[in-house]
């Protein structure tokens, strides 16, 4: 039976608060991530005219996929959107330099 009183609701929407906030940082990731994905490809293709594999373009989104499971890990003040989305753009800047220049 759902707990009706005033300290039942207020903990219900602050856990419905945290689920939020969690998704929205999510999403600010994955959209680095997917834009960065993205970008790399085209620059490659037509920017630099390499064609690199796959697997190599898919590489922006590695970090995406480890802030999704490093939820459980105390990392402490580095686990924000923000450095999971530098994190991303640094690992494009060094596959677009390493691609397109080497």
């Amino acid at each position: 039976m759902p707990d009706d009183s005033p300290d039942g609701i207020a903990a219900d929407a602050d856990t419905a608060a945290d689920s939020l906030g969690t998704a929205t940082d999510d999403l600010r990731v994955a959209a680095v991530a997917a834009a960065c994905t993205v970008g790399l490809t085209l620059a490659l293709r037509y920017a630099v005219g390499r064609d690199v594999a796959f697997v190599y373009r898919l590489l922006p989104l590695g970090p995406y996929f480890l802030s999704l499971f490093a939820d459980r890990l105390p990392l402490g003040d580095l686990d924000t959107p923000r450095s999971w989305s530098a994190l991303t753009v640094a690992v494009t800047v060094v596959l677009l330099v390493y691609f397109g220049v080497l």
